[in-house]
């Protein structure tokens, strides 16, 4: 079967297969099985896609198909992600309810904790870019994502963009136009951080365990998984760099700018609070006659119609405009994985001590540093 036809194939499933996957979604969350109706979509989805699946993994050992299905991978996360850039950015949201749900409830034990007990939370999504109205929450909010079947990856970086197209005279040699693309192997990092030892008598019998949950996995991965990405982009050569220019807000359009000349579209914009907060006081300066009519929207945190999201992994007085699609964030399909263990060192034991580890794998490829600025806020950084 050819390429075309497969992903033709794939692409009429899809939206059975996302279908599918809030069914279940949906009713691990309420902590219940499946309805006989959500049943019958789960299975019939399955059904649908099983053949395409199979058909797909024949490729690849054929290698008919080659390379370019490591990007298809096996769908959707019903048998786990695709290994595509979807659209769809990371989430922590709602995590921490289902795990609580089943820590207390079953799978750990009715309202009693294993000494070693473990859960694993489908990586959570949201949908497409953030939509016109509404502000991102975080740097991960404007970044896509694409999920891998293994922690070995590879993508292609595009280093050099020469366009020399030209009009040509009847029989002269056409221009050549250089876009140059170097593979690039990497592998996803673990980000994992432990709690204190708790008592375990209060995990048992208090239920704001969800709050602690929620406060583990909400707050410690995004932030760890900022960080990451803010780092990985600083270490990669050949992005573009802004000098301060006048103000926060001239240095960030003149950013804009480097990525339009380069032929880059503008995706998003990442500031430190403290920067945000100086561009806009400034806009918002009753005195400030230079910023009226600034194209800026309050309400969805827009700057000349690009989306600003607020990190405190970035340094103040540093920014980062980020072309749509030049920086992507890699994942696997193994989830966040959360484990409580009263054995993990020598005395938690003895104290009826336990510990939460919670960890997921995370990678950042930058694949068009011509599509990053790094920016310059304040005069003489």
């Amino acid at each position: 079967m050819t390429t075309k036809s497969l992903r033709a194939q794939a692409d009429a499933i899809l939206p059975d297969l996302d279908r599918a996957r809030e069914v279940a979604e949906k009713a691990e969350a309420e902590n219940r099985n499946m309805t006989a109706a959500e049943k019958a979509t789960y299975d019939a989805a399955l059904a649908k896609a099983r053949p395409v699946l199979d058909q797909i993994k024949a490729n690849r050992r054929s290698r008919e198909v080659g390379a370019a299905w490591t990007d298809i991978n096996d769908l959707r996360s019903l048998g786990g992600p695709a290994a595509k850039s979807t659209g769809r950015r990371l989430s922590f949201k709602n995590m921490a309810t289902g795990i609580s749900n089943r820590m207390l409830t079953g799978d750990l034990g009715a309202k009693a904790l294993a000494p070693s007990g473990a859960a694993v939370v489908a990586q959570g999504f949201t949908d497409d870019p953030i939509a016109l109205g509404r502000a991102a929450t975080g740097l991960l909010d404007l970044l896509p994502v694409t999920v891998h079947p293994t922690a070995e990856y590879a993508y292609l970086r595009q280093t050099t963009r020469t366009n020399n197209a030209a009009v040509v005279a009847d029989a002269n040699t056409k221009p050549t136009s250089v876009y140059g693309l170097t593979r690039v192997e990497q592998s996803l990092a673990v980000i994992a951080h432990l709690s204190e030892g708790l008592s375990r008598m209060w995990l048992v019998d208090n239920a704001a365990i969800e709050t602690f949950v929620a406060a583990e996995l909400e707050f410690g991965l995004r932030r760890a998984v900022e960080a990451k990405v803010i780092s990985d982009v600083n270490a990669t050569s050949g992005i573009q760099a802004q000098d301060f220019s006048t103000s926060i807000v001239e240095t960030l359009r003149k950013s804009l700018t480097k990525l339009e000349v380069a032929g880059y579209t503008p995706g998003a914009i990442a500031l430190h609070p403290s920067d945000f907060e100086a561009v806009e006081l400034a806009i918002a300066s009753a005195d400030e006659i230079t910023y009226q009519g600034l194209p800026y929207d309050a309400a969805a945190r827009r700057l000349f119609g690009v989306p600003i999201a607020t990190t405190v992994s970035a340094t103040a007085g540093t920014g980062h405009v980020l072309a749509a699609d030049a920086v992507v964030l890699d994942t696997d399909e193994l989830g966040v994985q959360v484990q409580w263990s009263e054995t993990s060192n020598a005395d938690d034991f003895a104290k009826n001590l336990i510990r939460c580890r919670v960890e997921g794998r995370y990678g950042t490829s930058v694949t068009a540093p011509l599509g990053v600025v790094v920016a310059t806020l304040a005069a003489g950084e």
